[in-house]
């Protein structure tokens, strides 16, 4: 009977041991794929430029085309990850290209995305919550000197 009793407590022990390791290779997977998202995201959204104003030597980043972007990046992400009813995908668009007279000399013009998984629980162990996933990425035009 003893050794039953072990035998059932080294199962017990190992099975909650497959299930983290399971859940924790998807989580980390997930992370991954978000953080390629939100770098494909950044570098798309700063490749949009005011056409006009750089004609004039000023890199002005188009915002409305870049939010169209980032929209249809979101998207194809959440068809992806097959997104059940009640989890969401976003996204929030930062950028900085002195625009709004913030400009800072010795500062190129920059792009923040940043995403956020809403899920229901990502780990199946009990004792382990995690519902939200965030990633972000920067892109900068370090070629664009300050007032370019």
């Amino acid at each position: 009977m003893k050794v039953f009793i072990v035998f059932i407590a080294l199962l017990v022990a190992n099975m909650t041991f497959i299930s983290y390791q399971g859940d924790l290779n998807r989580y980390i997977r997930l992370q991954g794929f978000l953080k390629a998202v939100a770098e494909e995201a950044a570098a798309g959204a700063a490749l949009y430029y005011d056409e006009t104003a750089y004609s004039h030597g000023v890199m002005i980043i188009n915002r409305e085309e870049g939010e169209k972007y980032i929209e249809y990046l979101v998207s194809e992400a959440g068809r992806k990850l097959s997104l059940k009813e009640g989890e969401s995908l976003s996204a929030e668009l930062e950028v900085f290209d002195g625009r709004d007279g913030t400009a800072v000399q010795g500062v190129s013009p920059w792009v923040t995305v940043t995403l956020h998984l809403n899920v229901s629980d990502l780990f199946r162990l009990p004792f382990l919550l995690k519902e939200q996933v965030i990633r972000s990425s920067k892109y900068e035009l370090a070629d664009c000197k300050p007032g370019c």
